[in-house]
């Protein structure tokens, strides 16, 4: 009777040690695509830690551009891509879709902008706390622009009797656009386009400016650094109307939906991933904060994640059940969150 009991005991200790064994199959790991600009390399940083830490699914960020990384989504050799720009992006993201070899995950943002014709909010309003009074208190739009105060206040140093519009970098589309704004809303025959050469030389114009408290009428979208870090304005112009700007651009940019879209296998292999990147959102103004964080602090995009997780969890805790929540923050706070390719 004895030897029967032994028995059956040790039968009930090697199934259970079994079905234990069966109930903690590793997960696959999640293949995200890591794109070469800043807002890009900031989520896919916080969605490789909420992933890994909050879900327990190995992480891979996968860096690359935009086209390779898309395809290489399609191929399912990615499992998510994460920030395409619908504008740039439409015809592959079309032909992706329609050969059902990516799925449509959601809009993570669609209040980004460009536009020809910014300002520092002060020249506007003025700043009471650094002594600078309103220099141009009626500018609202760009029709204000052809008035001679405005035109004197934007002088181009280089042509008196013009004023001076810092445009976007060489060989961009802007470039062109810009051009057939100005010329469209009647401005040319009061303001020269002035090229900045590089995108680092445009926001050095415009920092530089903004630390002298100078006027300046710049060239600038969001999301950027310098966006989410200076108080901005960008002047009215015609609402964005497709026949306007397949004529002669004469409107406002369009807006530009970023995307996600995952592999047609990740409902199977990641239900719960599908569910938080339908809710993943992030404003111009978020990505632009994120961004300025990194250029304040010289800080790569993973202790840009790391502060969005202790120090904005308005941005992220949305996107997960409460428990997820919970298990990314405790690894955080315990300092066992690390940078891909170290000890984690």
């Amino acid at each position: 009777m004895r030897k029967i009991v032994t028995f059956l005991l040790l039968t009930i200790i090697i199934v259970s040690m079994v079905l234990v064994g069966c109930g903690e199959k590793e997960k696959e790991p999640i293949k995200i695509s890591d794109l070469n600009w800043g807002s890009a390399h900031f989520q896919s940083e916080l969605a490789r830690i909420i992933i890994m830490h909050g879900y327990g699914y190995p992480v891979e960020l996968i860096g690359g551009k935009t086209i390779a990384l898309l395809q290489a989504t399609r191929a399912g050799e990615l499992d998510v891509f994460l920030e395409g720009w619908m504008q740039n992006q439409k015809e592959a993201y079309d032909e992706g879709i329609a050969a059902g070899d990516i799925i449509h995950l959601g809009i993570l943002n669609n209040d980004n902008w460009q536009s020809c014709f910014v300002v520092p909010t002060y020249v506007i309003e003025g700043d009471s706390t650094r002594g600078i009074q309103p220099m141009a208190p009626d500018l609202k739009s760009v029709e204000d622009l052809k008035k001679p105060e405005m035109v004197e206040l934007f002088a181009d140093p280089e042509d008196p009797g013009k004023g001076a519009i810092i445009t976007c970098v060489p060989g961009w589309e802007c470039e062109k656009i810009n051009m057939d704004q100005v010329k469209a809303y009647g401005l040319d025959e009061y303001y020269n386009l002035k090229s900045p050469g590089s995108s680092e030389a445009l926001h050095a114009a415009l920092y530089g400016a903004y630390e002298k408290g100078e006027p300046h009428l710049t060239y600038e979208w969001g999301p950027t650094w310098i966006s989410g870090k200076l108080d901005l304005t960008r002047l009215e112009e015609p609402s964005y109307d497709e026949a306007v700007w397949e004529e002669n651009h004469g409107c406002a940019y369009p807006p530009n939906e970023l995307f996600i879209v995952g592999h047609k296998t990740l409902p199977d292999k990641a239900p719960e991933l599908v569910e938080m990147f339908g809710k993943w959102k992030m404003d111009t103004k978020t990505l632009g904060q994120a961004l300025a964080y990194m250029e304040e602090n010289d800080a790569e995009p993973f202790d840009a994640a790391i502060w969005a997780i202790k120090e904005r969890e308005d941005i992220w805790v949305s996107f997960v059940p409460a428990d997820v929540a919970a298990k990314v923050k405790d690894a955080v706070a315990q300092g066992i969150v690390e940078p891909q390719g170290t000890a984690e």
